[in-house]
């Protein structure tokens, strides 16, 4: 295993930002370009979680697949026009960062996005909003599930007894969010394309988000798309999100 770690300078943030890199062992210059991950940290990580609390680095030889793991702080991705535009720097200005600087493919079915809990809404918008982009998308104890419904119920309780104060941060003194930003309504019109990625959502039993993770499966499985839904033993912590990319990399990257 290899690995990067470094601050790049993002137009799109207006500030340098880090990023961690790592990919495989034994790569030769006339190797065909190398599969890529994305993988997002959840609302209070950073772009270093995955690779300290996960087996992760192991991974990257045994499955032959680099990871990118970015910063994208506690915004959801969203482009915020006081803090910088984060989807746009991970879905545009970020690929052609890493591709620039390393061997990586650009091929759809090369690239996949991933992430766990706010990290896992985030991965999901950008793979069904760019799904000619993106071949897989795995989320990890997703939340914001039902954006609208989930803002309607922090705006409705006191600021004082707020559950999730720090939301108003991003999406406004209001909690008000965009259609585009509800993910149903983007699967919903992503499953009449004929490009697609496929995706892979799983769940602990024991998280607090198990119920409505449960719901959206089913609203999922209404639809025309490649999905898979895996409930484990768990909760909502890093013993369940190592042991969830695992399976998806099982499913999707054992050769």
């Amino acid at each position: 295993m290899a690995s990067f770690s470094g601050c790049l300078r993002s137009e799109e943030l207006h500030q340098d930002t880090w990023v961690q890199v790592y990919f495989p062992d034994g790569r030769k210059p006339d190797d065909p370009p190398q599969r890529v991950i994305y993988l997002l940290h959840g609302t209070t990580g950073n772009s270093s979680n995955w690779g300290q609390f996960t087996r992760l680095p192991f991974y990257t030889n045994e499955y032959q697949v680099a990871f990118i793991l970015p910063e994208i702080g506690n915004t959801w991705c969203r482009n915020l026009p006081d803090r910088g535009n984060y989807f746009n720097y991970i879905v545009d200005e970020l690929p052609r960062q890493m591709n620039s600087i390393f061997h990586f493919s650009a091929q759809r079915e090369d690239v996949a996005i991933a992430g766990n809990s706010s990290g896992a809404y985030a991965a999901l918008k950008c793979a069904w909003q760019r799904p000619e982009q993106y071949g897989l998308c795995g989320g990890f104890s997703s939340g914001g599930l039902y954006l609208h419904e989930y803002l309607d119920q922090l705006r409705a309780q006191k600021p004082a007894e707020m559950e999730n104060p720090h939301m108003r941060d991003v999406f406004g003194a209001g909690l008000r969010c965009e259609e585009d930003e509800e993910l149903l309504t983007l699967a919903r019109t992503v499953s009449q394309r004929a490009v697609k990625p496929a995706v892979y959502m799983t769940i602990g039993r024991d998280d607090f988000l198990f119920d409505v993770n449960e719901r959206f499966q089913h609203d999922l499985s209404q639809l025309s798309l490649d999905f898979t839904y895996e409930v484990a033993d768990g909760s909502h912590d890093w013993y369940f999100w190592d042991g969830a990319l695992r399976r998806m990399l099982e499913k999707y990257y054992r050769r």
